[in-house]
């Protein structure tokens, strides 16, 4: 892991499990993650068997360049790669895997920038392994990203052992590097809880 804030997400995560396969989609506490809300997103799993987006921080709406409710999550990435995705993210929910993603971005009259992404399983019953604790971050520190619409490309996949890299000393509630972005209107109906976007008309559960 390249950068400190998927390091943060992904300890506060084992912090969580406390052993388990997985935690539960309510053990999640967003204060506790204050600093890095913006980076962060869930993915759920509907009874179709498409995996979509059903929150997502500013950040990562900026990246992609748009809203992001409801949409399919391997829309978010080029073409090529998106049956590659829909496997990958399908198997951190059936083997309860952690996967780190190395991302380049994708654009017109662009350059690329590189990103870095982790999808942690989560529970929303005990029997029931269908979301995802997902992070989306800028490698280069202070990058200012503008909302452009882009697609992601991803360079490489490590599935990561969910014990790897616990230190039991609480490492998420760290400061959080400086980073840019240019606001820009963006259309929709949305309630804001802290740096997280719930879009409505989506489950409650």
């Amino acid at each position: 892991m390249r950068h400190r804030t998927t390091e943060a997400v992904f300890d506060y995560f084992n912090h969580l499990r406390a052993g388990r396969a997985a935690p539960m989609r309510t053990e999640i506490d967003p204060a506790a993650l204050k600093t890095v809300l913006p980076d962060l997103f869930i993915l759920e799993r509907g009874r179709d068997g498409i995996v979509r987006f059903r929150l997502a921080g500013t950040r990562v709406c900026f990246i992609l360049g748009q809203e992001v409710r409801n949409r399919e999550f391997a829309e978010a990435w080029e073409p090529s790669a998106r049956h590659k995705i829909k496997l990958a993210a399908d198997t951190v929910l059936a083997n309860q895997n952690a996967l780190e993603i190395a991302v380049e971005t994708t654009a017109d009259d662009e350059e690329s920038f590189a990103l870095e992404m982790l999808l942690l399983p989560l529970y929303s019953q005990k029997d029931k392994c269908d979301r995802i604790f997902g992070s989306l971050v800028a490698i280069e520190p202070g990058l200012t990203i503008e909302p452009y619409p882009r697609l992601l490309l991803p360079s490489d996949l490590a599935f990561v052992p969910v014990d790897a890299g616990v230190s039991g000393k609480r490492p998420y509630l760290v400061d959080r590097e400086p980073q840019t972005v240019v606001a820009s209107g963006f259309g929709g109906l949305v309630n804001r809880i802290t740096h997280l976007r719930v879009f409505e008309g989506g489950k409650r559960n």
